[in-house]
């Protein structure tokens, strides 16, 4: 199984590296792996874990929380955004946040009860609009003015 890489190793910069020297290795290696230029087959994949690499170490916040995963401050959860993937269990590729097309917008939590309840109040209040109108209507002579 290869070594696994850092995000600071990924970019060839040191751990404590200004944004400006972050975001100029990004550049020229997006210039020498991007697809587009570079055919080799393992060129997208390297792009990729080179964009995942900017992406979290010029927002301040994530590369705090990824220098603190690093020297081992914070626990891997369940949902740990530097875990890393293996797919098929063939060694690591490069590391990702955990993300799937498959997963639907979260729902609010009522289920059905909820559902009929908002159903039963919105029913409730057009038959008290339509009531209303009927008694304006019988109070007005029957005629809108």
């Amino acid at each position: 199984m290869p070594p696994v890489q850092t995000y600071y190793e990924i970019l060839g910069v040191a751990p404590d590296v200004t944004p400006e020297e972050i975001r100029a290795a990004y550049r020229t290696l997006v210039k020498q792996y991007h697809p587009d230029v570079n055919h080799d087959p393992d060129a997208g994949e390297r792009f990729i874990a080179i964009q995942q690499a900017y992406e979290t170490l010029s927002d301040p916040d994530a590369r705090a929380s990824y220098d603190l995963a690093l020297r081992g401050g914070a626990s891997a959860g369940a949902h740990d955004p530097f875990r890393t993937r293996t797919p098929g269990g063939e060694g690591q590729t490069a590391w990702t946040r955990e993300f799937t097309w498959r997963g639907g917008a979260p729902g609010s939590g009522t289920g059905w009860f909820g559902l009929i309840a908002v159903l039963l109040v919105w029913g409730a209040a057009i038959v008290f609009m339509f009531m209303l109108s009927l008694i304006s209507r019988a109070i007005g002579g029957g005629r809108w003015q």
